[in-house]
Parts: C-alpha cells; sequence; structure tokens
C-alpha cells in the first residue's frame, strides 16, 4: 500500500545531509513511502533545520515536502510568508515559551490559516538531550488540549497532533473527535507500548454514529500515518500500524485513508 509520511525528519548525525537524504531516500521506497513530509526543526535542535529540509526539497523535489521551523521564542510570524515562498508546504511548531494557545502566538496561526499552510505541533513528552538543558522546554505546555483552542479559533488552519499527545492521550482524543480540522499522528513510542485494545479505547467513536463529531467522522477517519524515526526503521513502524489496523479489523478504505489518503488531501496533491 503506497504511503505519505506525515512526520518525519533528517536525523542521522554520522553522516553528511546529502548522503542521509540519499538513505532516507532508499528507505522510504523500501517502505512504499511516496512522499515524505520532513519537519524542519528550529537551529537550536542542531539537526533537519531549515536549510537541511531546503535541500532536501531540492534534491529530491518528488518525494520530499517540507514543514518549515518557526523559533516560537523569537521568529517573526513573517517567517511563515517567507518559507511558503520557499516552496515549504507546512509548518512545524514544537517547545512555546508559553502554553501553544497563548493569545500571543495566534499571529504564527493567522498567517498559517491564511496561506492555507498545515501545522504540525509537537504534543507531549519530548526528547530530552544534553545539549537542550539551557533552553526554556517544558513538556506541559505542548498538552494536546491546547490544541482545541486553536482548533476552534483558526477554523480554516488543519492542525496535525503529533505523537496523539502522549501521554495525554484521552486529551488528543476528543479534540480530535470535535474538531473537523484536527489530524493526528501515532509517532513516537504509542505503538510500542500500546496495544490494539487500548487505541481502540482511546479512538472509538463511528463514522455517522450518534457519538461521531461534527464532520461525521470515525476515530480511524481522523489518524495519519507518521514514523518520526531513523530511516531504516520506518518500515517497521508502517509494520506497527498495520498489526493495529489489521486486529482492530478496520476496513480497507480507512486503512488507505491513514496511509495515504488523508494526507493527500490535506497536502492538497493528486490523489
Amino acid at each position: 500500500m503506497k504511503k505519505i509520511d506525515i512526520h518525519n525528519h533528517i536525523m542521522n548525525a554520522s553522516i553528511t545531509t546529502e548522503a542521509c537524504l540519499d538513505r532516507l531516500a532508499e528507505d522510504c521506497a523500501a517502505a512504499e513511502v511516496v512522499k515524505c513530509c520532513l519537519m524542519a526543526l528550529p537551529d537550536f535542535f542542531r539537526f533537519s533545520t531549515n536549510a537541511d529540509v531546503r535541500l532536501a526539497m531540492k534534491k529530491f523535489p518528488d518525494l520530499f515536502i517540507g514543514f518549515g521551523a518557526v523559533n516560537m521564542h523569537k521568529d517573526s510570524p513573517a517567517l511563515i510568508e517567507r518559507l511558503r515562498d520557499e516552496g515549504f508546504k507546512g509548518i512545524k511548531f514544537i517547545t512555546p515559551p508559553a502554553n501553544y494557545d497563548s493569545r500571543r502566538f495566534y499571529p504564527y496561526y493567522e498567517r498559517c490559516e491564511k496561506l492555507r499552510m498545515p501545522a504540525l505541533f509537537h504534543t507531549g513528552i519530548v526528547a530530552r538531550m544534553d545539549y537542550l538543558k539551557d533552553q526554556d522546554i517544558s513538556s506541559d505546555r505542548m498538552r494536546p488540549i491546547y490544541l482545541d483552542t486553536i482548533a476552534r479559533a483558526f477554523p480554516a488552519l488543519t492542525i496535525i497532533c503529533a505523537h496523539l499527545g502522549n501521554p495525554w492521550y484521552e486529551e488528543a482524543g476528543m479534540c480530535l473527535r470535535w474538531n473537523p480540522n484536527y489530524y493526528a499522528d501515532l509517532t513516537g513510542s504509542s505503538l510500542k507500548r500500546s496495544s490494539p485494545e487500548d487505541l481502540a479505547k482511546i479512538l472509538w467513536w463511528q463514522p455517522k454514529s450518534r457519538y461521531a463529531g461534527p464532520d461525521g467522522k470515525g476515530a480511524w477517519e481522523k489518524i495519519l500515518f507518521g514514523s518520526d524515526v531513523p530511516s531504516r526503521e520506518i518500515k517497521e513502524v508502517a509494520d506497527d500500524y498495520q498489526r493495529v489496523l489489521t486486529a482492530l479489523k478496520l476496513d480497507q478504505a480507512t486503512q488507505e485513508l491513514i496511509f495515504y489518503g488523508n494526507a493527500a488531501r490535506l497536502l492538497k496533491l493528486d490523489m
């Protein structure tokens, strides 16, 4: 089944960026990933910067789709327009200096909505690296419930909740249910630590049922395939997704939405 990886990075520090991209392209092909959304990160993360993602889009324009990074501590909202003009299709938000739904960040979200650029938000616990010890990072500021505020305030903004809010899964689930413009991926450790039955308890509502949200969609129609792992592990993550979808007996049409269709529509790609 062809796939769109909605969430990945350029993350192999042991080789050059160009060599990393070559390997990533090979591993995408092996996993039947036909489009890979590369998330840039603020420069203080030291990898997958806007410059790295620009190089990826230039080197493999038919494979890589760029999501530009905005440093929420200092960057002007005007950066979003510049990133759009450079070919980025979406924006990645992470490590805000206040809760995501602080009104101080609304100018960023207004630009994304106006420019029709999907916004992928890191939610929940964030990786801890020694070189980030002097950065102002709080996982609590990135809870998925804050995206509910944003989804209601900016109904034309496509919001992607990365990691299904790990560990705040219930929050993420209810936000998915009630906001037509709110989607989520299952990247991170969730597919390793959670059984299909665990996920079914969070993503429980059925399409067009009494408990469906205002868009009439079932829970799994709001999920996107994403890997967020070193390239050699992409196929393993795809297999993890497939294991869960098979165990829950989701129909073929829903599986195709998760692996390809939802992302293709959000990114306005040729279906």
